[in-house]
């Protein structure tokens, strides 16, 4: 057709917990073009470092998360109206559940019914999806023996946190394609052609999340509230320093300060605490998967504003002798060549916003 529609352009909003990023793409073929992007940080506008858009006890401070995102819109020129939100992994509740094999219908009321033992609050204060991630032979959890069944990843979000995204985004004007696990969103963004085993690292603010990605499908998903934030207050702990200034020394000089031996034994130090807890999640995770499915995890991928802190990633390869990459999330998008260096220094930032913003 000469004069069919043009694409629509689609926006992506990641409210982080102490950032919103916001990035608009329009589809070209089996490629996107970036229109636009920004970001807002808490740190520049609230009083208090703790203050936070979003914390693990499920609350959003709803008031000044629209404002924040009202200027970041406006800052960024934003013009599209239909928009795919993601959620925190620590704004929801997430389960595999493995299911004797039984149809579909079956399935879906079987699934429902079973979501009473995994989900903490009663089920008519969430909203449920669930989606198969395996069929066939399934390996039981308790012994080595197999049966023929599907394993489901079970997602029960509490229609408070929906209903206040939904507020958010109405006051705004904003049609809401779709809210989504940012699990999702970030095994979209990278890895949209990758089928390998692998586990995605994203360190926040004030929470960490861990990511299994699996034949293309998110396969298990968690969150520990141990993230940047706390790396930060151990170096200000033991290093007597103010916060802002460990934050500093946190971008400055991370686990290798140089050549100075001294100074890099005592950041490792310091630093190695919180990161440690990190580590100890990632293999409880990596290895409840490899025995339940006896496939190997290949890599891990480091995203998030932590996630090029100088020398985290080869402290985390030593110690779990697994290969870890930085995340890159626009390599399937089209952007001027200029744009280039800083796309890339800000591409573990970004990947929430551009996995929702390529389901849209």
């Amino acid at each position: 057709m000469f004069f069919g529609k043009k694409p629509k352009s689609s926006l992506g909003i990641d409210i982080g917990t102490s950032s919103i990023k916001v990035v608009q793409l329009k589809r070209e073929e089996d490629r996107f073009r970036l229109e636009t992007y920004g970001e807002i940080s808490t740190i520049h506008y609230l009083k208090r470092l703790t203050d936070a858009f979003q914390v693990t006890a499920l609350k959003t401070l709803e008031a000044i998360t629209r404002e924040m995102l009202r200027i970041i819109l406006e800052k960024a020129e934003v013009t599209a109206k239909d928009t795919v939100m993601s959620i925190p992994v620590f704004s929801s509740f997430v389960s595999v559940i493995e299911m004797p094999a039984m149809a579909e219908k079956e399935l879906a009321r079987a699934v429902e019914f079973e979501a009473r033992r995994y989900v903490p609050i009663p089920l008519g204060e969430v909203l449920l999806d669930w989606e198969i991630i395996e069929s066939g032979m399934i390996k039981d959890e308790v012994s080595p023996k197999t049966f023929k069944g599907t394993r489901v990843i079970l997602i029960a979000v509490p229609r408070e946190v929906v209903n206040k995204y939904i507020k958010i985004a109405e006051s705004l004007d904003l049609r809401i394609r779709a809210l989504e696990l940012e699990s999702f969103s970030l095994a979209r963004s990278l890895m949209i052609y990758d089928k390998s085993p692998t586990c995605i690292l994203d360190i926040g603010a004030r929470a960490t999340s861990f990511t299994i990605v699996d034949r293309g499908t998110v396969q298990m998903s968690h969150s520990l509230d141990v993230a940047g934030a706390e790396m930060t207050q151990a170096l200000a702990t033991g290093l007597k320093i103010a916060s802002t200034r460990a934050e500093e020394f946190k971008i400055a000089y991370g686990l290798n300060h140089g050549e100075n031996k001294e100074r890099r034994a005592e950041l490792q130090e310091f630093l190695s605490i919180p990161t440690d807890k990190i580590i100890s999640e990632i293999e409880k995770m990596v290895n409840s998967y490899q025995t339940k499915t006896e496939r190997r995890i290949e890599k891990l991928i480091l995203n998030g504003g932590s996630a090029q802190m100088i020398g985290l990633k080869e402290y985390i390869e030593q110690k779990m002798n697994l290969k870890a990459f930085i995340a890159t999330p626009w390599g399937k998008i089209i952007y001027p060549p200029a744009l280039q260096d800083t796309l890339r220094k800000i591409g573990p930032q970004f990947s929430v916003a551009i996995g929702a913003t390529m389901r849209g």
